[in-house]
């Protein structure tokens, strides 16, 4: 038994190590501003400014604020999603395997190893569930001469659920920073749809 719970733990260990290690990418800040930007031939950033709203509306975002003279939007979208800590499922099934383990060496007579036990399972079955990821987008328009300059960029936050009850923590547990082209090509696009159809009008 003790040999058992001696393999199933190193396994967990291993898998739990091997899991944790994240790449690294790393992108300039100049890299970060190029991909972030796109200039638009236009000198009425009004309409830019609307085909922005329009754009970020259309994609589920609730514009939280807009400031005109500073060429400012700010706007959230909230959604449920699943964000696994694959990390965290392995420190639980560590912990679990390591209050099993305690209550089969006490036969059973381990009121605390049983409680440890309720504790894991609640959270390894919160880390598989949906959580609520809110995405907050900060875009800053500016007119250059006769054209339009829109920066874009938008930042996904995880929040916490309390440990499989319904409580869920303001504070958010992850932020990650999205770089990836596409996200801000398919954005730019849009605003570009929207603009000609509000200089269409």
């Amino acid at each position: 038994m003790k040999k058992f719970f001696s393999i199933f733990l190193i396994i967990i260990l291993t898998i739990g190590i091997a899991e944790a290690k994240t790449p690294v990418v790393n992108v300039s800040a100049l890299d970060i501003r190029a991909l972030q930007t796109r200039v638009f031939d236009t000198s009425d950033d009004k309409k830019v400014v609307k085909a922005v709203i329009n754009t970020l509306q259309d994609n589920g975002f609730i514009i939280q604020s807009v400031e005109p003279e500073l060429g400012h939007i700010r706007a959230k979208k909230e959604v449920k999603l699943k964000r696994t800590d694959k990390g965290r499922v392995s420190v639980y099934s560590t912990c679990l395997a390591l209050n099993t383990a305690a209550l089969a060496l006490s036969f059973g007579v381990n009121p605390s190893a049983i409680l440890g036990m309720i504790e894991d399972s609640i959270r390894i079955s919160n880390e598989f569930a949906p959580h609520t990821v809110i995405f907050d987008s900060n875009v800053n328009i500016h007119k250059i001469g006769n054209k339009t300059k829109v920066r874009f960029n938008v930042i996904e936050k995880v929040l916490e659920n309390a440990d499989g009850y319904t409580t869920v923590k303001s504070s958010p547990r992850k932020v990650v920073r999205h770089y990836e082209a596409e996200i801000y090509q398919e954005f730019f696009n849009q605003v570009a749809k929207s603009l000609f159809f509000e200089q269409s009008l």
